[in-house]
């Protein structure tokens, strides 16, 4: 009996996801096969693919190799040509010592390193391709670790949010009823967006809250009837965008508004206020750094779980990946924040 001890299904499946030719899967398939059903013999599960016990006794072997081989060198008979299977020692330290820098130190749009990232860097400066899971083993030796980065906001002063949150009721209970309570926010998702990511061992990382990778911007919209507006931008935020989409919810959810928003100068704006005064539009504005009283903060962080650690090779495609995300997203319970 044959037992791949260092390689586990999941290890298989996301080779599986990479390779190329009906040898290399049905190699690959009647691994995972032997590994999943308890009780199957080697003769049975080879015998599906046409092939003998012994064919799937050697490949079980060989697959213990995919804990320190590239899977190109262990799935496939020979090297594709054309194609290096691996990196060498020099180019194997250079790329460790670039994992020590920001990617931004190498032309990537991120903040942090992450294991779709540094094996994309891979292919595209060395040619190599290598699984997430052999990725994952050089970042490693490299020294790094898998962390969760603080985020760094400015923070706001507990006492100016309560004195806030007691002014916003007051105001409440003075709109009529035709009033729709609407709040507002930004966010920029970039090609790589981190959650957690590779940093050294000995250190705490943080990631700055900045806008200058290149990115998808989006305004969105959480209204007390429980229901979601989201408007994507192609230019970068400014009273312009913010007009549109104060027109864009009176469209989707009535005249009567009261609109509460961040003090972004874009929302500031005296353009922004001249248009309001010529509505039935109400602004109310959030202390400075208080993203936990905003309940559209909450579908950004339903989205970020949706794209995180996820690597998007184009604008194009993460907005359609953004888009199908917050389709699914359910609106928050927006008096949980703005009157907790």
């Amino acid at each position: 009996m044959v037992n791949l001890d260092s390689v586990s299904v999941e290890d298989l499946r996301d080779v599986l996801t990479e390779v190329e030719g009906k040898k290399p899967t049905q190699r690959l398939m009647a691994a995972i096969n032997y590994l999943e059903e308890d009780g199957a013999t080697m003769e049975e599960i080879a015998q599906r693919y046409g092939y003998t016990a012994g064919w799937l006794s050697r490949w079980l072997t060989r697959f213990e190799r995919l804990e320190s081989e590239p899977f190109e060198a262990v799935v496939y008979d020979e090297d594709r040509s054309g194609r290096p299977s691996e990196l060498t020692e020099q180019e194997k330290q250079q790329f460790k010592e670039i994992l020590h820098e920001s990617p931004e130190d190498v032309d990537l749009d991120a903040p942090a390193w992450s294991v779709p990232l540094a094996r994309n860097y891979l292919k595209e400066e060395y040619g190599v391709e290598y699984s997430n899971r052999h990725v994952r083993r050089l970042l490693r030796e490299a020294g790094l670790s898998w962390k969760t980065a603080r985020p760094e906001f400015y923070k706001s002063d507990e006492r100016a949010q309560e004195t806030w949150t007691k002014g916003f009721k007051k105001k409440r209970n003075n709109l009529d009823d035709r009033y729709t309570i609407v709040t507002v926010d930004q966010t920029r998702q970039v090609l790589s967006k981190l959650i957690n990511a590779w940093f050294p061992k000995d250190e705490r990382p943080t990631l700055p809250v900045t806008g200058k990778w290149k990115s998808l911007k989006l305004l969105g919209a959480t209204a007390d009837t429980g229901e979601t507006f989201f408007l994507p931008c192609e230019v970068n935020f400014n009273s312009g965008t913010t007009i549109r989409l104060l027109d864009a919810l009176q469209t989707e959810f009535g005249e009567k508004l009261c609109v509460v928003l961040d003090n972004a100068s874009y929302f500031t704006a005296k353009a922004v206020k001249e248009f309001v005064a010529e509505t039935p539009i109400e602004l109310c504005y959030f202390p400075r750094g208080s993203p936990e009283l905003n309940p559209t903060e909450e579908c950004w962080r339903r989205l970020d779980r949706a794209l995180g650690n996820r690597l998007f090779l184009s604008l194009d495609e993460l907005r359609a990946a953004a888009l199908a995300a917050l389709d699914q997203i359910r609106s928050p319970n927006s008096f949980k924040y703005l009157c907790p």
